[in-house]
C-alpha cells in the first residue's frame, strides 16, 4: 500500500494538514493513521463546552465521514503505527501491515502523564470522547469530585463541576496553581475566583495513592485522606515522540524541526504538540500544547508539501473558559523582567502585560478581548509601546506600532 502523503495522528495538526492540502488542490493520495475509533475531532471542548452541555458530540468533529470519502482522504481507524523505516519510506502498523509514503507527517501529539497504574471507572483521564462522556455522566450522577492537577484541564473541570453543584476539591503538588502556564498574578486571581465559587484547594499536596476498592479514596503523602465520589486526573502531558526517536529522528523534549517543520530526516515533517520548534523571537526552543500552534504548523507543513515553504513565525496563544471568565494569553511570559496590569482586577476585566528589555513579550487577559487582540498584534510587530502606555487604560493601543 502506498500514499503520496501519510499522516500519523488524527488530532488537530494531522487532520488540518490533510484538509489544507485538499483546499490547496493537492491531487496526490492522502491517508491518516489514528488509534481512535472516531474520525478526527477537537479535544479542547472536551473540558469546556462539551462537559457543560453547550457543545454536542457531533459538533466536535472537524469534518463528516462523508468529507473524507468525497475528498479521497483514507482514514485508518483503530490503527497504531509502531515503526518508521525512513530509508525505505514506510510505516509499520501494530497489526503488521506496512504502508509506504512519499511524504510523512508525524502528528502524534502528546501523551498523558499518569499517576495510577491502570484506569478505573471512578478514575477519569480526560483525553478522548469516550472518557469525556464518562465524566459528563459522573458529573450528573454524583455529589463530589476530587481533581488531581491544577492546570487548565483540572480548573476547567472544577468550574463545570462547581456550576453543577458538586463538592469540588483540587489537589496540586506545586505551591500554586497553573505553575507552568500562567503568571503569579493571573494564577492568584483565578484561584481566588474558584474559592469564591466554593472550590477547595489543597496545594503542596502530593497524591500517594488512589483507591477505589470499596469507595474512592485519595491518600496524600502527609497522611491526609479525602473521599470524593470519583476522581479526575490532569497532571500534564509529554511529547508522544517515541516512534520518531526509535526511527533515528532527532528529538529533545519533542521532535526537533526546522522553520518549515521538517525533521532531521528528508521527507518527514512533524507538527503539533509533539514538536520542539525554535522561536527566534524568544531565543529558545519551545514545545507548545495548544490548538493554534497545531493549526499554524499544519499550514506550514501543507505549504511545504505544495512546494511553497513558509517559515513558522506565529505568536503562540492560548485560551481557557472557567465560569464567566474568558482567559486569553498571547506570547510567552516565562523570561519577562517587568510587568504591568491594564484594567482593574476587581472588575474581572484586566490584562497582565509582560515586558523584557522594554519590549512587550506577552499579554494575559481576563475578559479583555480587545487588549488580547491588539496586544497580540503589538507583539507580532515588535511595537515600541512602553509599560506606562499600556498600563494606562486611556491609551488607544491602535495608535502604537
Amino acid at each position: 500500500m502506498m500514499f503520496d502523503v501519510l499522516i500519523i495522528g488524527g488530532g488537530q495538526a494531522g487532520s488540518m494538514t490533510a484538509i489544507n492540502l485538499r483546499k490547496q488542490k493537492y491531487e496526490g493520495s492522502i491517508a491518516i493513521i489514528t488509534e481512535e475509533r472516531h474520525h478526527p475531532y477537537q479535544r479542547p471542548p472536551l473540558s469546556k463546552g462539551f462537559l457543560s452541555g453547550h457543545i454536542k458530540q457531533e459538533s466536535l468533529f472537524f469534518k463528516s465521514e462523508h468529507y473524507y470519502e468525497k475528498n479521497n482522504i483514507k482514514v485508518f481507524l483503530k490503527s497504531r503505527a509502531v515503526g518508521i523505516e525512513a530509508k525505505k519510506q514506510k510505516v509499520i502498523l501494530e497489526r503488521g501491515e506496512e504502508i509506504k509514503y512519499k511524504k510523512l507527517i508525524i502528528a502524534t501529539g502528546s501523551k498523558l502523564n499518569k499517576i495510577t497504574p491502570e484506569e478505573d471507572e471512578k478514575i477519569v483521564y480526560l483525553n478522548s470522547i469516550a472518557n469525556a462522556v464518562n465524566l459528563k455522566k459522573r458529573l450528573e450522577e454524583h455529589k463530589s469530585i476530587g481533581i488531581v492537577g491544577a492546570g487548565y484541564i483540572g480548573l476547567e473541570v472544577a468550574a463545570t463541576a462547581k456550576k453543577m453543584d458538586l463538592k469540588t476539591t483540587v489537589f496540586e503538588t506545586e505551591k500554586r496553581i497553573m505553575q507552568r502556564s500562567a503568571s503569579d498574578e493571573i494564577a492568584n486571581f483565578i484561584k481566588n475566583y474558584h474559592e469564591k465559587m466554593g472550590v477547595e484547594f489543597k496545594l503542596g499536596s502530593r497524591v500517594q495513592k488512589i483507591s477505589t476498592e470499596n469507595k474512592t479514596r485519595i491518600i496524600l503523602d502527609d497522611g491526609q485522606v479525602s473521599d470524593p465520589d470519583f476522581v479526575v486526573i490532569g497532571v500534564g502531558v509529554h511529547a508522544a515522540c517515541d516512534i520518531a526517536q526509535e526511527a533515528g529522528i532527532d528529538c529533545n523534549n519533542g521532535i526537533l524541526v526546522d522553520e518549515t517543520c521538517l525533521t532531521s530526516e528528508e521527507n518527514i515533517y512533524a507538527a503539533g504538540d509533539c514538536v520542539s520548534y525554535y522561536f527566534s523571537r524568544y531565543g529558545s526552543r519551545q514545545r507548545l500544547e495548544c490548538v493554534q500552534n497545531a493549526i499554524d504548523q499544519a499550514t506550514i507543513v501543507s505549504a511545504a508539501i505544495m512546494g511553497e515553504p513558509t517559515a513558522y513565525k506565529s505568536i503562540p496563544w492560548f485560551w481557557s473558559d472557567q465560569y464567566d471568565l474568558k482567559i486569553q494569553i498571547a506570547g510567552l511570559s516565562q523570561d519577562s523582567d517587568f510587568l504591568v496590569t491594564r484594567g482593574n482586577k476587581n472588575d474581572c476585566k484586566f490584562s497582565v502585560c509582560h515586558f523584557k528589555n522594554n519590549k512587550l513579550r506577552a499579554v494575559e487577559c481576563v475578559n479583555d478581548q480587545k487588549t488580547f487582540m491588539l496586544g497580540k498584534k503589538l507583539i507580532e510587530t515588535e511595537s515600541k509601546i512602553t509599560p506606562e502606555a499600556i498600563e494606562n487604560i486611556q491609551t488607544n493601543l491602535r495608535d502604537w506600532k
